[in-house]
């Protein structure tokens, strides 16, 4: 999965996934127990709602979210360039 640093990019894997999948988002609000604006929304990376309910979302999809450190160049990387 390509690195995430933000809603809409979060959406767009969100999305690519449940397209891949063949699923429709009103699939995965009944699945979830959501609305289907709230998939639209996720989706389009505007969610305003709880991460626990994003991750409830991502289970439902066999999906998870995963956090992982941001590694910075070192200095001697950097004077390489």
């Amino acid at each position: 999965m390509d690195l995430l640093n933000d809603m809409e990019a979060l959406g767009m894997q969100i999305q690519k996934a449940r397209k891949q999948r063949g699923l429709l988002q009103s699939d995965i609000a009944e699945s979830a127990s959501v609305r289907r604006q709230v998939i639209g929304e996720l989706e389009r990376g505007v969610y305003k709602g709880s991460l626990r309910r994003t991750i409830e979302i991502l289970r439902t999809m066999g999906l998870r979210l995963t956090v992982e450190p941001v590694r910075f160049p070192t200095l001697d990387e950097l004077s390489d360039e």
